[in-house]
């Protein structure tokens, strides 16, 4: 509970919170604030139920707050509601009381909300949390590389290293937006220290993780991840590499590897 509630206390310093029209009600419990609703993936394949990264169902999630308390208070009633309307034959999305949702057959964005209530017949006392998006997307099953296999330049070198995951929808086969792509620099030839010299940064030039030679990144609208490689000139002297090989790995939302995947690019570095 002690990680459920620092990744909820994270969230709540960087997302708005929505609550019922005037002033913030106080449940008999203590409630003051609430979370956006928590979701283990920004996608779900059709006709498949929302996974974590694992590829276990798992649920979406809402956590109430006290004002003198920084555990979440648990004697409360969460209701998920679709806000998107169901149409088209056999349409039908569900979401039952625990937060597990199983998607349709349908390609679309979900919108979500949650309504906590302090678990009492008084429905006055309710928070509403803003809305949430989640695509319902083809079942991924196949990553290529968008850029070229081998990228060469002079030092200092930035190298965009892009791949484009696919997969099987209703209509055939189509882009997979919301899957979580790995980068991760494996070696240079010859062998040499990576630390401060060759390291990966998102699309604005920023590292990443503490360690700079893994970079995750989730695939856009049009089924595109995309992370770059940098790499520095050694100082005084030292010795330089003459490539970099970094590889590119996802998995399906049920955890299995995509064919095609370890996506290989080799950067050439001139002297």
């Amino acid at each position: 509970m002690r990680r459920e509630v620092q990744a909820a206390l994270l969230v709540l310093g960087t997302t708005a919170i929505a609550v019922a029209c005037g002033d913030v009600p106080t449940f008999p419990q203590g409630i003051t604030f609430i979370t956006p609703i928590i979701a283990p993936s920004p996608s779900v394949a059709y006709g498949d139920t929302l996974r974590d990264s694992l590829g276990r169902a798992a649920p979406l999630r809402v956590f109430a707050f006290g004002r003198d308390t920084a555990d979440t208070i648990r004697t409360v009633t969460v209701r998920y509601l679709l806000t998107t309307i169901d149409s088209g034959a056999g349409a039908r999305t569900t979401i039952d009381r625990d937060g597990f949702l199983v998607a349709d057959s349908v390609l679309r964005t979900l919108r979500i909300v949650a309504q906590v209530t302090d678990g009492t017949s008084n429905s006055a006392f309710r928070l509403q949390t803003n809305e949430l998006s989640i695509d319902v997307v083809p079942r991924a099953d196949s990553i290529a590389r968008t850029t070229s296999t081998e990228i060469a330049g002079t030092l200092p070198i930035v190298a965009p290293l892009s791949v484009t995951i696919t997969g099987v929808g209703p209509a055939g086969r189509g882009v997979v937006p919301g899957i979580r792509v790995r980068y991760r620099i494996v070696e240079t030839f010859p062998a040499l220290p990576l630390s401060g010299r060759y390291y990966l940064t998102d699309d604005a030039g920023n590292v990443l993780r503490p360690d700079s030679t893994v970079a995750l990144d989730t695939t856009n609208a049009s089924g595109i991840a995309s992370r770059s490689f940098v790499g520095l000139a050694a100082r005084d002297g030292g010795a330089n590499a003459d490539s970099v090989l970094v590889q590119a790995e996802a998995s399906s939302h049920a955890n299995v590897p995509l064919r095609g995947s370890r996506v290989r690019f080799v950067v050439k570095l001139r002297r």
